[in-house]
């Protein structure tokens, strides 16, 4: 009797033991952070490996130094994994963590956005609401008047009423990019890598931030081969590759063999289409360098138009933290490395003097020699430059 006595104690004792040894969540309480900054993307939403990724960064990655656990969460990232995340050409902006939770609600419907950013002011009580997208421009504006003591960022927009005239609102930040700039250089790229002398171009839907992607990449094809044709067709989707993938196999059929996407996850579907043929069509990506995602097509993708929707997300909270926000529009560019392009696959497929040219034309944008057109429509009388 005894000896079962000591053997049911010691069975008790080992169940306590292992009871107090089960693992530690993975998921981060971010709640005692100072500044809670809330999202809301737009309708592509997270895993579009592109514009709200990108902004997604910005917040999450570099401001909260956190990852997100799918399903819901975050993780905390490591010293070297945060380091890893900084692109070369941010290297120098002195981007460090900040003390902020990151609250992010996606948006499934554009129904979504105004109800998103109430729940974000009424029920979190956050410090910052950023609007991912051109899209949001009027559930910005609407919400950022009706609450003035909240602070707003707005991404490729300035804030808009219910009749779409531009509002001044003081506690609202829109930011600006000069895509047509990047879109430029990859278009300069792409009139020297096509054999063919055909391109192609997949919008999203024909928003401005998607027209000067448009009209930067039919001048900069201009520039450097006014033989080449621009076979251009729009998808008015953000969300769905399987557009995308037609589309791109619609202008590989009709021979172009350079193709350039400004459609967000539905510009996944081009490199779907490109990988299955693989060469000698190339891919070029957009916002983000697409020839680092391993679940696109990096082997076929020449460069990337880059963005740094990231850069100016993590501005705007530094802004908020610092206690330095101010209203109004900043509008970012090459000369800011707001834009810029990816290496990815140019020297294989450039020569030396032809990258030199390239980089011979982003220097004199820098410098205002020559002006990139903003609307697809004037490139067919704009005039390129020369002697570069």
């Amino acid at each position: 009797m005894k000896k079962l006595l000591v053997v049911m104690l010691a069975m008790v004792l080992v169940v306590s033991l292992f009871a107090g040894c089960k693992p530690a969540s993975t998921k981060l309480d971010l709640s005692t952070r100072k500044f809670k900054i809330g999202l809301v993307t737009d309708v592509g939403g997270r895993g579009d490996r592109s514009f709200n990724d990108s902004a997604l960064r910005g917040l999450e990655t570099w401001a909260a130094k956190v990852k997100y656990v799918e399903g819901g969460g975050y993780q905390a990232l490591t010293d070297d994994e945060y380091k890893a995340s900084i692109p070369d050409d941010l290297k120098d902006k002195n981007i460090v963590p900040l003390d902020v939770e990151p609250i992010v609600l996606e948006s499934k419907a554009k129904e979504d956005y105004i109800p998103n950013i109430q729940t974000l002011v009424e029920q979190k009580h956050v410090d910052l609401v950023i609007g991912v997208g051109f899209m949001l421009a009027g559930a910005i504006g609407e919400s950022a008047a009706k609450y003035p003591n909240t602070k707003f960022m707005l991404i490729d927009s300035t804030p808009v009423d219910a009749n779409g005239n531009t509002v001044n609102l003081p506690n609202v930040v829109g930011y600006l990019f000069k895509e047509q700039e990047c879109g430029f250089l990859v278009g300069a790229i792409a009139g020297y890598a096509t054999k063919a002398n055909k391109v192609g171009y997949i919008g999203g839907m024909a928003i401005p931030p998607v027209l000067r992607y448009e009209a930067g990449f039919r001048a900069g094809v201009k520039t450097t081969n006014p033989n080449a044709q621009v076979i251009g067709q729009y998808t008015n989707s953000f969300t769905d590759a399987a557009l995308g993938k037609s589309a791109a196999q619609s202008q590989m059929a009709l021979g172009a063999d350079v193709l350039f996407h400004a459609a967000g996850a539905t510009g996944n579907g081009m490199f779907q289409a490109i990988c299955e043929k693989g060469a000698p069509y190339w891919g070029i990506g957009v916002d983000v360098d697409m020839g680092l995602d391993p679940n696109l097509c990096p082997d076929r993708t020449l460069t990337s138009a880059l963005k740094h929707v990231d850069y100016a997300t993590y501005e705007a909270i530094k802004s908020v933290v610092d206690g330095t926000f101010n209203g109004g529009v900043v509008v970012l560019s090459l000369k800011d490395g707001g834009v810029g392009y990816a290496p990815d696959h140019v020297k294989d497929v450039l020569t030396a003097d032809q990258i030199a040219k390239i980089e011979n034309l982003r220097k004199m944008i820098i410098d205002g020699k020559f002006t990139v057109p903003e609307d697809p429509n004037t490139v067919n009388t704009w005039t390129p430059p020369t002697g570069f």
